[in-house]
């Protein structure tokens, strides 16, 4: 705890920086899980499902600590409602990498060769958002230099904007995905096919949540 209140000494978003970096080494194990899935390497599924649940736990050690000491700092440039939703934002994004983690280990899912592409299209474009709502708390330093103001402050409302048509085009990608479970030659059976049809919310849930980060560095901006 004596980590998380020299960090409010500096800055009331030091903490909320250290949390997205655990956040984004969640995200970073959404490819090896998925590419262990496909080659059926179902020992190395658990174990990255696994090590997604340690970064998870992590996370929220972080964002209890910042929610225990958040009362006591001095200063905030923003308001504080603002700051615990975008919080709970970034929490949000590895409770969701944690659900998909959850769901390889309940058993071994089958990919079907016909849903590889689809599957992969969603992955690599939720994973890809996920990473650039990531890197926008990672600039967060620089913004508050700049009060919020100029060059910084329009790159991150062009960045909001496109996590915006990121989660738009992480839909139809679901969609996709959707219409090929469905229509397989050879059905899946009813519990893989409930199990993938979960797996495609987790990732969406993913986009939801990248896009929510942007809407409130918004409002941050425009207050």
């Amino acid at each position: 705890m004596r980590s998380i209140l020299s960090m409010f000494a500096k800055s009331p978003f030091k903490p909320l920086v250290s949390h997205i970096e655990k956040v984004k080494q969640c995200v970073g194990q959404i490819h090896p899980l998925f590419d262990s899935l496909k080659n059926r390497d179902y020992e190395k599924t658990l174990e990255i499902s696994k090590r997604i649940t340690k970064l998870e736990y992590e996370a929220d050690v972080i964002k209890d600590g910042i929610r225990s000491q958040l009362p006591q700092t001095i200063f905030l440039p923003v308001d504080k409602r603002d700051f615990m939703h975008l919080l709970s934002a970034q929490d949000d994004i590895a409770d969701k990498v944690e659900d998909l983690a959850v769901l390889m280990q309940i058993k071994k899912l089958e990919m079907p060769d016909a849903i590889r592409e689809p599957l992969t299209e969603l992955v690599d474009h939720v994973v890809g958002s996920a990473y650039r709502g990531c890197d926008m708390i990672l600039e967060l330093d620089d913004l508050l230099e700049a009060s919020f103001e100029g060059a910084m402050a329009d790159k991150l409302v062009k960045t909001a904007q496109t996590l915006g048509t990121d989660e738009w085009e992480a839909d139809k990608k679901q969609l996709k995905l959707a219409q090929v479970l469905f229509t397989l030659e050879d059905p899946l059976s009813a519990a893989d096919l409930l199990l993938w049809n979960e797996v495609s919310k987790k990732l969406g849930g993913v986009a939801d949540k990248t896009e929510l980060i942007g809407k409130i560095l918004r409002i941050f901006i425009s207050k």
